[in-house]
């Protein structure tokens, strides 16, 4: 379903109280379902939006990287009509990219004001372990999803 179709089981789910919705790219069409939806609503600022990123190609080519992350984010916010996400995870990890360097790219959008909390999607407690520790030597905001 897309667009106005999904209006009324969406309005069924905020009737009950739940207002956070995961809608990640590769959910074939889910950000754009949710984003017409909050704005026929105007609903935004009631709902949290919870993304992820960096999804492996279905070649199975890594995205864990800058440039990558940054396209997702810019697709889905698009998609999702919206200027920010509340929740942003990686969707899967690379073990080839040092923890730091995500982290830092995690901070960049977050201070831009793209991004609150973030966090990862499939990975393991020492990688968040490890990131969270980079966090803290280097004064930055950890994982914190």
């Amino acid at each position: 379903m897309s667009g106005g179709n999904c209006d009324v089981y969406f309005d069924k789910m905020f009737d009950l109280g739940i207002n956070t919705i995961d809608g990640t790219r590769v959910y074939k069409g889910a950000e754009t379902s949710i984003g017409g939806w909050m704005k026929r609503r105007n609903n935004r600022s009631d709902v949290v939006i919870l993304s992820k990123c960096a999804h492996p190609c279905e070649d199975g080519r890594k995205r864990v990287n800058k440039k990558e992350i940054a396209e997702d984010l810019e697709v889905s916010l698009r998609e999702l009509q919206t200027d920010h996400i509340d929740i942003y995870l990686l969707h899967r990890d690379d073990p080839d990219v040092p923890a730091g360097e995500i982290v830092e790219i995690m901070n960049e959008l977050h201070n831009d004001g793209k991004i609150g909390a973030f966090g990862g999607s499939t990975w393991t407690h020492s990688r968040i372990s490890e990131a969270n520790e980079y966090a803290k030597n280097h004064g930055l905001i950890p994982f914190e999803v």
